[in-house]
């Protein structure tokens, strides 16, 4: 029997994900992807946003070590930081400073090259898959039996050697936001699959700092800080999150079209004007290591690969090159993963010679898909001026939402369960299990009867009398 092969377009991290899945079904796997690969953890040009902060979600963490044995280890032994959330960060919400407590949610918080240098070294142990650098796929090659096929990727190296096509049994479209492949399809003479864009006009600046622990008062107990936008007036959030080798990452993301300043001047007045004074504080007792990072390529798209009207065998898309979220909300790297491990799930049911197996994967990548699109786009609809048809339900159950996180500092289970849907250890259905539903109208009752009040103006600071556990 001939061996098989896939082919990953991009080493993305959903693509290094699909190739780990991959290797446990083809005698061979590669990898393809313009750029070289760093010496350990740098940027590299092909993911411009990595400069940016990146939340690796409770459920990425641990479905990245279940993918990759020893990830988990490996970065914390690198210097990624353990956080909990709701004990580690100062987070200035819409009515005020969230309580200090701990929940049951801790993540990783490291830089997005460092999680990427630590999967790809954990990829390269993998006897059967080939990592092919600086080599640009430019085009399918198709065959036509009961349907048309692809059955090859056209490459041209970027060092200037001869082109060539290898030959493959699946490929996997993994390239990212900027994939080529939609034109790749049009020019085959087949129709697009239908695409649904949700626009908030987000943009973020960032910089990176080096800490200085010494100069820190000692009562400030946070490790990092998040300040959400409110009001027509305040349209900026920022975020300051630690990472390994005692930096940290300050990004401001704008909404509705007030993207925040790449001067660096203004960027360090900027933080000044946020709803708290926080953030600006942290910045002059710490040492600039970066010009700022400007990026505005946040709309959500979703390519429904499922609803395509068109036959493509041997052909798969994961990631942001099917569905791209406005990465504000962290989802990216651990939805690009769990697709990853769809795939896989997909071929071990069905097998990797049934020629439905695209079909009956993006079917399954859209039923996931759905939620954390659901999650980002009722999120960015609440921005004046998003762009994009807004759904009914979203009509419907956007009060209630806003009402679950006005009250989720009034009792823990609540925001227990935010955190948990998050994070996506839960389905956005938790949110609406009668249970809770009863303690988010005992709390919002209690705030009518004049139990507590909306909290309009922010204390400047967080409260820093308060324990560990808070």
């Amino acid at each position: 029997m001939a061996n098989t092969h896939a082919i990953v377009l991009g080493g993305s991290m959903a693509g290094l994900c699909a190739a780990r899945e991959l290797s446990r079904f083809y005698d061979k796997v590669t990898v393809i992807d313009r750029d070289a690969y760093p010496a350990g953890a740098h940027e590299r040009p092909g993911v411009p946003q990595s400069r940016h902060v990146h939340a690796l979600l409770m459920r990425g963490r641990l479905e990245l070590d279940r993918l990759f044995p020893g990830f988990e280890n490996t970065m914390l032994a690198r210097g990624a930081i353990e956080i909990n959330f709701g004990r580690d960060f100062a987070a200035l919400r819409a009515d005020g400073w969230a309580l200090r407590r701990a929940n049951a949610i801790t993540t990783l918080f490291a830089s997005r090259v460092l999680i990427e240098a630590t999967v790809r070294e954990l990829l390269r142990k993998i006897p059967n898959v080939e990592l092919i650098e600086r080599a640009e796929a430019v085009g399918f090659e198709t065959m036509r039996g009961d349907a048309l096929r692809v059955s090859g990727v056209k490459v041209n190296p970027r060092d200037g050697g001869a082109s060539f096509t290898l030959t493959g049994d699946l490929i996997v479209d993994a390239s990212g936001r900027t994939t080529k492949v939609p034109s790749w399809i049009e020019a085959m003479g087949l129709p697009l699959p239908p695409e649904t864009v949700v626009d908030s006009h987000t943009g973020y600046a960032s910089r990176w700092y080096k800490a200085n622990p010494d100069r820190r008062p000692k009562d400030w107990w946070w490790k990092g800080i998040w300040i959400d936008p409110v009001a027509e007036n305040l349209t900026t959030a920022g975020v300051l999150f630690p990472v390994e080798g005692n930096r940290i990452i300050v990004s401001l993301a704008g909404i509705g079209g007030h993207y925040p300043p790449s001067d660096e001047p203004e960027f360090t007045a900027m933080l000044a004007k946020l709803r708290s004074p926080i953030i600006a504080e942290e910045v002059a007792l710490a040492e600039p290591m970066s010009q700022v990072y400007s990026y505005r390529q946040m709309a959500n798209r979703w390519r429904h690969y499922e609803k395509w009207g068109a036959r493509l065998d041997g052909f798969v898309a994961l990631g942001d090159s099917s569905c791209a979220f406005n990465p504000v909300y962290g989802q990216g790297m651990t939805s690009g993963a769990l697709s990853a491990i769809m795939l896989g799930e997909c071929l071990q049911k069905h097998g990797i010679n049934d020629v439905e197996v695209p079909r009956k994967f993006f079917a399954a990548q859209a039923r996931f898909q759905a939620e954390p699109w659901g999650l980002a786009t009722a999120s960015d609809f609440r921005v004046p001026g998003t762009e994009g048809k807004r759904p009914m339900m979203n009509r419907v159950v956007d009060p209630l939402i806003g009402k679950m996180f006005q009250v989720a500092n009034d009792d823990p289970a609540i925001g227990e369960r935010i955190g948990e849907v998050i994070n996506m250890m839960k389905p956005p259905s938790a949110l609406f299990e009668p249970s809770l539903l009863k303690l988010i109208a005992k709390a919002w009752s209690r705030r009518l009867l004049g139990g507590k009040k909306p909290q309009r103006e922010a204390a400047a600071m967080p409260p820093l009398a308060l324990g560990a556990e808070g």
